[in-house]
C-alpha cells in the first residue's frame, strides 16, 4: 500500500509537471505579445515551483546590462536594470552556473536588485541555441514546504529553460534591432534636417548669385588697383613726395591718421578674407552636396537591409518554435 500510494504521488507530480510545461508551450504559441508573454510565463513558472516572485532577466548587449520585464509578483510598469556583473543574477549569468540561495542574509553575492523581500532564492542561466547565456531566471522565496527550492525545482527550470531559451533569444534579437533601427532613424532625421539647409535652393542660389557678383567686381576692382600700382611704382621710383603719399596710402595712414592706420588695414583684411571665403564655399558646396547625399543613400540602404535580416531571422525563430511546439504537443506524430 505504501508503495502503491508513493507511486500515485509520483505520477500525480509528473503529471503536475507535463501540464505545466505543456500550458508554458501553449502561451508560446498562442501570443505574441512580449510582455503579456514573459509575464505568463513567469506565472506559471511560479505558481508550479510555489514561489512568492519570478522574474526573467534579458541581457542587452548594446549597455551590457541586465533588466527585467514584468513578471509574476512584479507590480506593473516596474522595470530593474542593473550591470552585468552585479549581484547573484550577475554571477550567473557570467558562470553560467545554476546558484540555489538557502539564506540570502549569508550570501555575499545577494544585492537585493528587486528591492523585495528575500529569504530563499533560485537562479538559472538561459542559453540561446548557440550555447551562449543570454538572461537568468530568478525565483524568490519558496512558500510551502521545505521552505527552500529543491533539486526536483532545479530540474524543473532546466526543462523550462530548454523550452523557453529560443524565445528568448528571439526576443533580445528583436528588441536590438529595434534600438538599432531607432539610432538610424534619429541619424537619418539629423541628416535630414541638415541636407534641408544645403539643398534649399533659394537662399543658396541667391547667396551664390551675388557671390557670383561680388568676386567678378572685386576682381574688377583689384585688376584695376594692380594696373594703378604698376604705373604709380614707375612714378615712385623718381619722386620722394609721391614715394611718401604712396605709402601713406597704402598703411591707411592718408585716411585715418596715425593713431588708426591698424585699424584700417584689419578692416581691409577682414573684407578680404570674407571674399576669399565666401568664394571657397562657392567651389566646397557641389562635393558637399554630392557627400551628404552619398552618406543618406548609405544609410538608407543599411536600414533596408537590416529590415530584411530581422524578418528574416524573426521568420526562421518562428517556424523553428512552432516545429518544436508541433512536436511536444504531439509526439507520435499523428495528426
Amino acid at each position: 500500500m505504501a508503495q502503491d500510494s508513493e507511486l500515485s504521488q509520483d505520477l500525480t507530480a509528473r503529471v503536475e509537471r507535463l501540464e505545466s510545461l505543456l500550458a508554458i508551450s501553449r502561451l508560446m504559441n498562442a501570443t505574441s505579445n512580449q510582455g503579456r508573454l514573459i509575464s505568463g510565463i513567469a506565472h506559471e513558472i511560479s505558481t508550479y515551483l510555489e514561489a512568492e516572485q519570478c522574474s526573467i532577466f534579458f541581457h542587452n548587449r548594446l549597455t551590457d546590462e541586465l533588466y527585467t520585464h514584468v513578471g509574476a509578483g512584479v507590480e506593473k510598469d516596474t522595470q530593474v536594470r542593473i550591470p552585468s556583473n552585479r549581484g547573484i543574477a550577475g554571477h550567473v549569468f557570467n558562470s553560467g552556473d545554476v546558484r540555489n540561495v538557502l539564506d540570502t542574509s549569508k550570501d555575499p553575492l545577494f544585492s537585493n536588485e528587486l528591492g523585495y523581500e528575500t529569504h530563499t532564492m533560485l537562479a538559472f542561466p538561459l542559453h540561446n541555441r548557440r550555447g551562449e547565456v543570454i538572461g537568468v531566471l530568478e525565483l524568490l522565496n519558496k512558500k510551502d514546504d521545505p521552505g527552500y527550492f529543491t533539486k526536483d525545482d532545479e530540474d524543473f527550470l532546466h526543462e523550462v529553460a530548454a523550452q523557453i531559451g529560443g524565445l528568448v533569444d528571439m526576443m533580445l534579437r528583436r528588441e536590438e534591432m529595434a534600438h538599432r533601427n531607432e539610432l538610424l532613424e534619429a541619424q537619418m532625421e539629423r541628416l535630414s534636417g541638415f541636407e534641408h539647409l544645403v539643398e534649399d535652393r533659394t537662399v543658396i542660389n541667391t547667396v551664390f548669385k551675388y557671390n557670383r557678383k561680388i568676386h567678378y567686381w572685386a576682381g574688377l576692382v583689384g585688376m584695376i588697383l594692380l594696373a594703378v600700382m604698376s604705373i604709380t611704382s614707375l612714378v615712385m621710383v623718381r619722386s620722394a613726395d609721391f614715394r611718401k603719399i604712396m605709402l601713406e596710402l597704402h598703411s591707411g595712414v592718408i585716411f585715418a591718421g596715425a593713431s588708426n592706420a591698424y585699424i584700417y588695414t584689419d578692416i581691409v583684411a577682414y573684407v578680404t578674407l570674407t571674399i576669399c571665403l565666401s568664394g571657397f564655399l562657392m567651389y566646397a558646396y557641389p562635393p558637399l552636396n554630392r557627400w551628404m547625399r552619398a552618406k543618406k543613400d548609405r544609410l538608407s540602404r543599411f536600414m533596408i537591409q537590416a529590415g530584411v535580416r530581422q524578418h528574416n531571422q524573426n521568420r526562421r525563430v518562428q517556424e523553428g518554435l512552432r516545429k518544436v511546439l508541433g512536436g511536444r504537443d504531439n509526439p507520435s506524430g499523428k495528426t
